[in-house]
């Protein structure tokens, strides 16, 4: 089969012509989007060969870490370097913030008047837990399976403003979502003014129940904020249904956009009460909304372009069809490990309270060794480099795989078999 480019020829042939216009659709997810038209609702194997081939992964290169950073397609590549070109042409840089916005909202189903647009979700967290007042006598909920990116801005205002911080242990592997709700719904105690959650745990991709837990949080006057570095790009999200007051995330995981993107959305309430973090034209004029908070100074607008493909990338496949894929990679893997008898799962079993990642030990091998191992093997007459994350946060140890839309069940069944039994 050709190996397509979707976005690399399109991208020569045009990048002295269009420097003077607006910046385009990328055309590159324009000749995938053609191409997945073939297969209307269709999922076979061939499709997926097709998306495969929209990547720059070698062939060698199993890569299981989109957790941590995801591989961006050609096309949002391309988009990147024709909005530097335009920059270093002296053109202007051509981002129209409301359609970014309106793509962005559509995609997870929010107001797109509640979008910012920091780094990433470590940085939008620190917007928020900055901007709130909160002093001693309160109290802050959150978990003992938090990434630092949304764990260490409570712990720093703990430290400089007094409010008591509370890392709640959560079940390993959960048995049911309602045991989540329970473990906080125990835990509230007329102090807690903020409670503060991952929508998928990093450590094991457990799905907390966040609209459950930001009906908690309503019913007793408590402010919801939720770490949602993963779900974008993986999984439907509908920030609508969910209704928290602040959401924040990291782009350039699963929704492959660039390093350096990341959104923060805030509920319209929050949108002129929040206190900026940093501070330029406009941070006092609440008439902008959520919009004084994008007020940074010069900023690097060509991750905003490669943000904006990789939607329109994630688009023309369909978020459906991704949420589907990744479901069913999860589900393969799973059953692959589970015949392992020295293989002990630490994630959810059940596909309603488990995406995207699966964490487990090896009986008799420190985590990190296995890493080591793996990332250097010789199989099939071949040699592999497999990509992966060991969670030693928290002192778990655990080998995490986060396979997504780029993988293939043959790779995830060469990777179990070289697990050691």
């Amino acid at each position: 089969m050709r190996r397509a480019t979707y976005g690399r020829r399109a991208f020569l042939g045009r990048a002295g012509g269009a420097a003077g216009g607006a910046l385009l659709w990328p055309r590159g997810v324009a000749a995938l989007a053609a191409d997945l038209a073939r297969f209307a609702d269709g999922d076979g194997q061939e499709l997926w060969r097709v998306v495969r081939d929209a990547f720059l992964i070698p062939q060698d290169r199993i890569y299981l870490n989109v957790a941590t950073l995801g591989p961006q397609p050609l096309a949002v590549v391309d988009a990147v370097l024709e909005h530097t070109r335009r920059v270093a042409m002296t053109f202007p840089p051509g981002i129209d913030w409301d359609a970014l916005k309106a793509r962005l909202g559509a995609f997870v189903d929010a107001d797109p008047n509640g979008f910012v647009f920091p780094r990433n979700t470590t940085e939008g967290m620190n917007f928020v837990a900055n901007g709130l007042e909160l002093g001693a006598g309160d109290e802050i909920l959150t978990t003992d399976h938090e990434h630092i990116g949304g764990l260490c801005c409570w712990q720093l205002v703990a430290a400089r403003r007094g409010p008591a911080l509370r890392q709640l242990p959560l079940p390993v592997p959960p048995e049911s979502a309602e045991q989540i709700v329970d473990v906080f719904r125990r835990a509230i105690t007329p102090r807690t003014r903020v409670i503060s959650i991952s929508h998928v745990n990093f450590t094991n991709g457990t799905v907390m129940p966040v609209r459950e837990i930001v009906r908690l949080c309503r019913e007793r006057g408590i402010i919801s904020v939720v770490d949602g570095a993963h779900p974008p790009g993986m999984m439907r999200v509908r920030l609508r249904e969910l209704d928290p007051d602040f959401y924040a995330s990291s782009p350039h995981k699963w929704l492959l956009a660039p390093q350096g993107t990341g959104f923060l959305w805030i509920r319209d309430e929050w949108r002129t009460r929040l206190w900026p973090t940093l501070a330029s034209g406009g941070w006092d004029d609440v008439s902008l909304g959520a919009h004084r908070f994008n007020h940074l100074g010069s900023l690097d607008e060509s991750r905003l372009a490669g943000l904006d493909a990789a939607l329109q990338f994630q688009e023309a496949i369909g978020i459906d069809r991704i949420d589907g894929r990744t479901r069913e990679l999860r589900r393969h893997l799973i059953d692959a490990l589970v015949a392992n008898p020295r293989v002990r799962i630490v994630s959810p079993h059940d596909d309603a309270l488990g995406a995207g990642m699966v964490s487990f030990t090896v009986d008799g091998m420190a985590s990190l060794d296995l890493q080591q191992q793996l990332s250097r093997i010789e199989a099939d007459g071949r040699t592999w480099s497999v990509r992966t994350r060991v969670i030693s946060e928290y002192d778990y140890g655990w080998m995490r795989l986060s396979p997504h839309i780029y993988n293939t069940m043959e790779e995830l069944e060469r990777v179990v078999a070289m697990l050691p039994r």
